[in-house]
């Protein structure tokens, strides 16, 4: 029985674990650590938490087969309440390797899933160092502490699954670009006006920008376009401090430049704001046609901006310019 513990919370109090007190823990990043139990830190177990959106996963067998990584492996299986428990031990080469995967329902469709995975050589030492901790390893699990109400982390798994499963249409700006955006998203723009605003939450809280401008130039002059296109990306990046940039060729004359730019921001020198820019470009006998995206990085959870990312990636490279 462990008497004093080390707590943990994993994903804004998700789930909460309790460890014996000499235990120690490295935070790896917000959902992952790793614990040792011994001044030796051998061996490590690592543990990681996931929120996730599943409304498919309504029932007991359906939750079993999804825990289930392989029907040959022989398994432990039990449930205790509203949480279910699968461990399993297999050999890999000259390690063993023990796996507990605990997931905990939210109802009707939020889960947290708590993976437990421990390795060690297949010698006796070894095992004997292990013996304690796989010992230990069922009361930890015992022990945990789910949330019983909704965390960030829950809204962000739901969020997940929305923009992955969203029902997109074909939007037409100025009749140059042609996208594919979620129905639920909100465009404004007019013909009028050389931009547009996409909100993509109901509260406004996120948005892109899309802006359309030409270049003009004499084509028999300039060179190939490969240059031409690679001068002109020099140019507007001049005076931006950019980060992680690709440059891709999508077809004749048509390109993809996207990068990362920061900036101090206008009313705090002492904040950077971070915004992913990226420009679709098509080269025409007389100009160059651009269509540029700016989407700001604004939440302090950085998964909340990769969800985003992951979506307006794959909207924009699947963009057709129509002219």
């Amino acid at each position: 029985m462990i008497e004093k513990k080390n707590k943990i919370q994993l994903l804004d109090s998700s789930a909460t674990l309790f460890f014996p007190v000499n235990s120690k823990i490295k935070i790896k990043d917000p959902s992952t650590i790793e614990v040792s139990f011994s001044k030796d830190k051998y061996p490590l177990l690592g543990i990681n938490l996931q929120c996730f959106d599943n409304p498919k996963l309504n029932s007991e067998i359906k939750i079993k087969e999804f825990l289930i990584d392989d029907e040959d492996i022989s398994f432990g299986f039990k449930r205790k309440g509203n949480t279910f428990i699968l461990n399993y031990e297999i050999k890999v080469e000259m390690e063993r390797l023990v796996i507990y995967k605990v997931l905990s329902v939210l109802k009707p469709r939020t889960f947290r899933l708590l993976r437990f995975a421990l390795t060690w050589p297949d010698n006796q030492s070894a095992t004997k160092i292990t013996k304690p901790i796989l010992e230990a390893i069922p009361e930890i699990i015992n022990n945990i502490k789910f949330n019983s109400k909704r965390t960030k982390y829950d809204e962000l798994a739901s969020l997940d699954y929305n923009l992955y499963n969203a029902k997109l249409r074909d939007y037409s700006l100025w009749d140059i670009i042609k996208l594919k955006i979620p129905l639920k998203w909100n465009v404004e723009h007019s013909k009028e006006h050389d931009f547009a605003t996409v909100f993509m939450d109901f509260k406004s809280n996120y948005n892109f920008l899309i802006e359309k401008f030409f270049v003009s130039f004499n084509k028999n002059k300039g060179g190939n376009t490969d240059k031409l296109v690679e001068n002109f990306i020099q140019e507007i990046t001049k005076e931006v401090n950019i980060s992680d940039a690709k440059f891709k060729k999508a077809d004749e004359n048509n390109y993809l430049f996207y990068f990362l730019a920061s900036e101090k921001d206008l009313n705090d020198s002492s904040k950077i704001n971070n915004s992913k820019i990226w420009y679709r470009i098509k080269v025409l006998e007389d100009k160059i046609v651009i269509i540029s995206f700016v989407f700001e990085l604004i939440s302090h959870i950085e998964l909340e901006n990769e969800l985003y990312l992951e979506k307006l990636n794959k909207i924009i490279g699947s963009s057709e310019i129509l002219v």
